[in-house]
């Protein structure tokens, strides 16, 4: 099996930064488990660092938690559900409308809304200084950096992404 490498830009740049990588469990004061929802990286920690870790070391670590290098839900599930939250290619306007994505996936929605949640507010959390300045290549530095921290989404999901972006982050710079 070929390894890649463990994390991603959001887990291991923005570590904490809009709860990423997601607290899942303490098994006593000081033993954490983590998950990436953007590259689905575990992480294993105590009251001083987080370090990512294979499935495998999660796995010893945590032996009573049910551990895989799965991703939560599926890549592609999660994509559209994206395009169809944010109304990409439907409406005029982004319309942030969860219930579309409970309509078409209705089975899978328990376990998908919740990452859903986490991906649109990790696209949210990419503030204007970060991709200033305000000029033509404005969106493109957008999709170019969501692009990294979300390497799951499809091309249309990053899209929509971008699309929703200058509609719930404010335009302006505190420097």
């Amino acid at each position: 099996m070929e390894s890649r490498p463990l994390g991603c830009p959001a887990c291991l740049d923005l570590a904490m930064r809009e709860a990423q990588p997601t607290f899942l469990v303490a098994t006593s004061p000081d033993d954490f488990l983590y998950r990436c929802d953007y590259c689905q990286t575990w992480w294993t920690g105590n009251s001083r660092f987080n370090n990512p870790a294979t499935a495998v070391d999660a796995q010893a670590r945590f032996p009573e938690q049910r551990i895989t290098s799965s991703p939560a839900v599926d890549d592609a599930q999660l994509s559209e559900a994206i395009v169809l939250f944010t109304g990409w290619g439907a409406t005029p306007e982004p319309v942030d409308d969860v219930t579309r994505v409970e309509a078409r996936f209705p089975t899978e929605f328990p376990a998908l809304e919740p990452v859903l949640a986490a991906f649109v507010r990790g696209s949210a959390s990419l503030v204007f200084h970060e991709v200033a300045p305000a000029d033509d290549g404005l969106l493109g530095r957008v999709r170019a950096r969501l692009g990294l921290i979300m390497p799951r989404l499809s091309d249309d999901a990053l899209d929509a992404l971008t699309w929703r972006w200058p509609f719930v982050v404010p335009q302006t710079s505190p420097f």
